[in-house]
């Protein structure tokens, strides 16, 4: 992930004060939140997965440790190829086909080889079928940085959506109607991303769409730092921003945490807004704090409880633009 454009702010970020936790489906009204702990290292990581009926944040740790365990996983890498590996293995068990989407690229090490993976829920699912939205992230770590291997930014996002897709996979009504994409290419080969360097395999991905295209898209950049602050780009259009919002205050979150950038971010939801699909892009402020690539993006810096939110906030947004069986 690199740097913020200056942009103007959407309407006022408003909360209603909290009179009770709203829960927005009986599978949600069966969890509790973890409770808090002191801040994780390798040692607090659980041991294995837990064959939960929600969203396990302790499962997106496990994750992101396994992943991050690879070391860097710069494109074109055997650390991006084990991920790759892993990624497809996890999903296969949960129920999803998995399909690479491989493409070259000029950059300005010449050109590369770039792999984004794909998944559906099913069987046999046929990848030319429109579905109604993506849920995303990018897999990729920054190269050249001594120690580097990307726990937030990189891991966490695929960790999140990998328990995503564990629970995603006792509801497959709306799991047929989703696409996850992980993302190859989003970090710059320069130091800082610009128009034609970074964002790489979500260009590919968005150029590539055939119509009917998704209606929208989620994506995950950066959401397992324990007291992280999420900030949605300004400009994030007013249908995502209502679902957002009532999210938010339905899961009673503090809005300290949850907000809205004074910003327009340059991210994986950039080609896919400017194809005209509707984007949501959460992301944790990356200024905050001096982790940010650097090698102090490791596995301590990542949280249960933290994993936990995200989980329940991608699961109430899906939820929301999902259409679920007759009875839901």
């Amino acid at each position: 992930m690199n740097g913020p454009i200056p942009s103007k702010l959407p309407p006022p970020f408003s909360m209603t004060p909290r009179i009770g936790l709203l829960l927005f489906t009986a599978l949600l009204m069966q969890c509790e939140n973890p409770v808090e702990t002191p801040l994780p290292g390798v040692e607090t990581v659980p041991a294995q997965i837990r064959q939960t009926d929600c969203f396990n944040g302790g499962n997106a740790l496990f994750h992101a440790a396994r992943i991050t365990e690879m070391g860097n996983r710069a494109s074109g890498t055997p650390g991006y190829r084990r991920q790759m590996d892993y990624l497809k293995e996890e999903l296969t068990k949960y129920g999803w086909t998995c399909r690479e989407q491989d493409f070259e690229k000029e950059t300005p090490q010449g050109p590369v080889r770039f792999v984004n993976l794909r998944a559906r829920f099913g069987k046999a699912p046929n990848f030319l079928d429109p579905v109604r939205g993506l849920l995303t992230c990018h897999i990729d770590t920054k190269r050249g940085i001594d120690g580097f291997t990307g726990a937030n930014d990189g891991a966490s996002g695929a960790a999140a959506i990998l328990e995503t897709a564990r629970i995603l996979s006792g509801d497959p009504a709306r799991a047929r109607n989703l696409e996850l994409v992980f993302f190859d290419g989003e970090e710059s080969f320069a130091e800082h991303m610009d128009s034609d360097d970074g964002l790489y395999g979500s260009r590919h991905y968005a150029s590539s769409m055939q119509q009917p295209l998704p209606k929208w898209i989620i994506n995950l950049d950066m959401v397992g730092r324990q007291g992280k602050k999420i900030r949605i780009p300004a400009m994030t259009p007013q249908s995502m921003y209502r679902v957002y919002s009532r999210a938010i205050r339905e899961l009673g979150y503090s809005p300290e945490e949850w907000g809205v950038s004074g910003y327009a971010i340059l991210d994986d939801h950039v080609p896919f807004m400017e194809r005209g699909v509707d984007t949501l892009n959460l992301i944790d402020d990356f200024q905050d704090g001096n982790w940010w690539h650097t090698s102090k993006d490791n596995i301590g810096i990542l949280g249960e409880k933290s994993f936990q939110q995200t989980g329940e906030m991608t699961l109430h947004i899906l939820r929301q633009l999902l259409p679920g069986p007759p009875s839901a």
